[in-house]
């Protein structure tokens, strides 16, 4: 009984997680595949797409 409780506690903060994991792949960019030669522009690029989902939250 206790394993269930810890396993129901667990899927709600993993649903949390991906839930936003989603939202940031509403933008293109995250979630496709993309060349580029810029050093650590993958970084830039996933702290924006996170600062926006972010800014959605708080307005929507």
């Amino acid at each position: 009984m206790e394993q269930k409780e810890e396993n129901r506690e667990l899927s709600r903060e993993r649903v949390g997680c991906e839930n936003a994991f989603a939202g940031v792949k509403r933008y293109y960019a995250v979630s496709s595949v993309y060349r580029n030669r810029m050093p650590e522009f993958d970084d830039k690029l996933m702290v924006t797409a996170c600062g926006l989902w972010n800014l959605y939250l708080e307005v929507a």
